[in-house]
């Protein structure tokens, strides 16, 4: 699917949207359906020692996890592990900042919108029109990064004056039809999405007037 390979967001995924399909020869191996989860990880550990796959981000197998609650500690260690890093630069300079273990960590603590992060990493679009961010590494990296605070301080300054340079962003003043005094004023759509955890795309179709009635009713 084609929207699936635009992610990017495994690196056999970008092998295949950056090389297609013509060199691939998909290979299904059959086990007898008594195999313990035992055997199935122990065959699947042979063929990484045998196969020696370059796309593998993990080259220890493991079935544990994937059917059962995993504790904290495993989700943080599998984080670690398999998640897919998100290096963000100064891109006056090229300067290593932070890495971001995966996407999941950059939405929880910089409060990036998952379409925004997809448009810097697969358009290359400046996010702020400062960071760059990328999912390759360039060049040696880093041992001078940010903290995460530190980072968090920075985007959230740049965020501020961001919304300064772009003067164009109408003010929207959101009414509630019973209570005119929880009537609210903001600067853009993303601060009235935010305020109400609701998804921009379907309120702006509320601003446009394609969808009648009130926003949730209210």
């Amino acid at each position: 699917m084609p929207s699936i390979l635009k992610t990017k967001a495994r690196k056999v995924l970008r092998y295949f949207n950056k090389h297609g399909f013509s060199n691939i020869k998909l290979t299904i191996y059959i086990m007898d359906i008594n195999s313990s989860l035992n055997e199935v990880v122990a065959l699947e550990q042979h063929f990484m020692y045998t196969l020696n796959p370059n796309l593998n981000v993990d080259l220890v197998a493991s079935g544990s996890g994937h059917h059962e609650p995993m504790s904290q500690e495993m989700r943080n260690k599998l984080c670690k592990e398999r998640g897919t890093p998100i290096y963000i630069y100064d891109a006056e300079t090229f300067n290593l900042l932070y890495i971001f273990k995966a996407k999941q960590h950059a939405y929880n603590f910089i409060n990036i919108h998952h379409k925004t992060l997809n448009d810097c990493l697969d358009l290359g679009t400046l996010y702020l029109d400062y960071f760059f961010l990328s999912l390759d590494l360039l060049g040696s990296e880093s041992t001078n990064l940010l903290t995460l605070d530190e980072i968090q301080t920075v985007i959230t300054n740049k965020r501020d004056l961001y919304q300064i340079k772009h003067p164009a962003a109408k003010s929207i003043l959101a009414e509630f039809k019973n209570d005119a005094s929880k009537n609210l004023e903001f600067n853009s759509l993303n601060s009235l999405a935010k305020h109400l955890k609701g998804d921009r795309k379907v309120i702006r179709e509320y601003l446009k007037g394609n969808k009648p009635g009130y926003y949730r009713g209210i």
